[in-house]
């Protein structure tokens, strides 16, 4: 069909249809600039969002890491506060405990890492507990105890003392008749005659013999075990023992007249040693490692 022979419908359709055209294209490209205006909007958010991610990131590590610092900074003065502390009790405890203490407190450690390495017993089942208080409600009546030994068959007082010379122990009136110069000597020390009594017949400075005694009784010694078995309420009787050590000395060098079997008296480092080893730790178990363990924080409890 020719255009001359185009009717005016014709021509009216053919702009109505370009006109349509036009439209769409101007809708397609509003919709193109609309959907290129919506990713721009998107990327800004996206942006945004990620710029406040890290500065939120960014502001926590710098919290943390300022608390970690000054928690860093509580523990060390914490751990400063605590050596000083430690300190100052060690300090205590040296002015309150003699070098027979001290030395017995050495073998008795001594002898349960011994017993230890060789796998007879395990760290929980023994403790050395040295220089202990059993506060009462006047000074007078505070019992101090060298040493409490903590096992699991048993435990055990002792009462330590560093000597020289020779030793007569369980001195009572029972040796007068026999020994007249005991008689004596209780006199002049003003010593309880009707109590076991423990002197020593030593060299003065002076290079003459003399007498001394030990300022403890078997008695007071007894009530001592008695009392720590009242206090901590052990189910089991508390073992005394009267220990006596020095630079080279033995079992030779001790007269024991003590009547008193309730009492153990061990003379040397040896013969310490050989009790625990032997009647120790062969004994009949009369506690468990948790029960020793609660007594031992007792114990500690009142002596910080």
């Amino acid at each position: 069909m020719s255009l001359s022979n185009l009717q005016p419908v014709h021509y009216i359709a053919l702009g109505l249809a370009a006109v349509a055209l036009l439209f769409l294209l101007l809708f397609i490209f509003a919709l193109s600039s609309k959907k290129k205006a919506i990713q721009a909007k998107e990327e800004a958010l996206n942006k945004e969002r990620e710029a406040l991610k890290r500065q939120h990131e960014e502001e926590s590590e710098k919290s943390r890491l300022s608390y970690k610092k000054e928690l860093a900074e509580q523990k060390d003065t914490y751990e400063s506060q605590i050596k000083t502390k430690s300190a100052e009790i060690d300090s205590l405890k040296l002015f309150t405990k003699d070098k027979g203490e001290y030395l017995t407190d050495l073998t008795l450690i001594n002898l349960k890492d011994k017993l230890v390495a060789e796998e007879r017993i395990r760290p929980e089942d023994m403790h050395v507990l040295a220089n202990i208080y059993l506060p009462g409600k006047r000074v007078k009546s505070t019992d101090k105890l060298d040493h409490v030994i903590l096992t699991r068959t048993g435990i055990y007082v002792i009462d330590s003392n560093y000597w020289t010379g020779h030793l007569y122990h369980g001195i009572s009136e029972m040796q007068f008749d026999g020994e007249p110069i005991f008689e004596t000597v209780f006199n002049i020390l003003e010593l309880d005659p009707k109590s076991e009594q423990t002197i020593c017949l030593d060299k003065a400075e002076d290079s003459s013999a003399q007498f001394k005694s030990y300022k403890h009784s078997i008695e007071e010694l007894k009530l001592k075990a008695e009392r720590l078995e009242k206090v901590f309420e052990l189910p089991y009787p508390v073992t005394p023992i009267a220990y006596y050590n020095a630079e080279g000395v033995g079992s030779e060098h001790i007269s024991n007249y003590s009547r008193d079997n309730s009492v153990k008296v061990l003379v040397g480092e040896k013969e310490l040693e050989h009790f625990f080893e032997k009647f120790v730790f062969h004994g009949r178990f009369q506690y468990k490692v948790e029960e020793l363990e609660e007594v031992r924080s007792a114990i500690e409890h009142l002596n910080p």
